[in-house]
């Protein structure tokens, strides 16, 4: 009989989480799932707690492989999946016990092809729940539009808070692109899935739990960040190309150009490189076609958080020192609030420091 929910789980090199992570999953409501786990080329002990699990609870299946990447371990995992739905889960995170059984209900109930539900992020000494402030809802995505689906960022980019309908992802063959290429994968692959989707639904109820390891891939700067978003700006046009309704389309492209810069300048800043090295990473993205337009687009959305309106408005001016001073300006705010967190005594600040980048 085939689960209803396959779980991929990619496992390097992370034996402090490991049995959290799956034991989370095994003691999940819904029993008919199966864990995919795969383990991508782990040198420390991970494989055999992997295995002690697997031996505890036939659910589990473990595929061994060389190194490929965060994407690579997920593909495999996607083409050894058997679910109605996909479900993926980052081996150093948790979920709670119903959390599976919640969101399969609700797709269901709706007919969905994706579900998602709300998440904690959560620190060694304090957590901040329900980021998204999510209620249950029922999307559907043509007459709602695609274009404020995704520009809304309501449910959040990541895939580890959804389940996707496995019958689309093969009929389309959708799979993660190469970390090596694009830093973003989920943002990528969302974007792919909800072009062939009719219905988006939401649970209430912070299920996952989002784990900040200060060693984590996202605490290292990276000299190819814009490189690899800009790219990403290029495989989505690719993959819409065909797309009929061209405004929707390029609001969309509009706004991810947009953030993918914004993004790229912040991870600059973030890591206090020297301003003329910031400088020049905002003038490589201005080369790209469409940057003054896009730009000017952005400074006049009102969706957009206003200091970034500012930042998007000084780019489409050519004052690239000015929009780096702004940016690093905000990053100090932002480092403060990351202090008062620390203490563990105040959420609210964790809460408004979540939300600046």
């Amino acid at each position: 009989m085939r689960p209803l929910i396959s779980i991929i789980v990619p496992v390097f090199n992370v034996e402090k989480f490991l049995d959290r992570c799956l034991s989370s999953l095994t003691s999940q409501t819904l029993k008919d799932i199966e864990i995919v786990v795969v383990n991508d080329g782990s040198t420390d002990s991970s494989r055999e707690i992997v295995r002690t699990h697997a031996e505890q609870d036939e659910r589990i299946r473990v595929i061994d492989q060389a190194n490929q990447g965060l994407s690579g371990a997920r593909n495999t995992g996607i083409g050894a999946a058997k679910g109605e739905y996909l479900a993926f889960v980052d081996s150093d995170d948790w979920v709670d016990p119903e959390m599976f059984a919640a969101m399969y209900a609700e797709a269901v109930r709706t007919h969905a092809d994706i579900c998602a539900c709300d998440y904690t992020l959560a620190y060694e000494h304090d957590s901040v729940s329900n980021v998204l402030k999510l209620e249950a809802e029922r999307i559907d995505i043509e007459v709602y539009g695609l274009d404020r689906l995704w520009n809304s960022k309501k449910y959040a980019v990541v895939v580890w808070n959804k389940i996707y309908r496995r019958s689309l992802v093969e009929e389309y063959g959708l799979r993660f692109e190469s970390n090596r290429r694009v830093f973003s994968e989920d943002v990528l692959f969302n974007l792919c899935f909800l072009r062939h989707a009719s219905v988006f639904a939401s649970v209430s109820g912070a299920f996952y739990h989002y784990f900040q390891r200060p060693d984590s891939l996202t605490s290292s700067w990276k000299p190819d960040y814009l490189k690899r978003e800009l790219y990403l700006v290029d495989r989505f046009a690719d993959f819409y190309a065909d797309y009929d309704n061209r405004e929707v389309y390029r609001r969309i492209l509009n706004r991810l150009f947009f953030e993918r810069v914004q993004n790229s300048c912040v991870h600059d800043v973030e890591f206090r490189i020297s301003l003329n090295e910031a400088r020049s990473g905002l003038l490589q993205a201005s080369r790209h076609p469409g940057f003054h337009d896009q730009m000017r687009t952005a400074s006049r959305d009102p969706e957009v958080w206003r200091p970034m309106r500012l930042f998007a408005n000084l780019c489409a001016r050519r004052r690239y020192t000015s929009a780096i001073f702004l940016l690093r300006t905000l990053s100090g705010v932002s480092r403060t609030l990351r202090k008062v967190r620390s203490t563990g005594r105040f959420k609210k600040a964790a809460s408004v420091q979540a939300s600046f980048f």
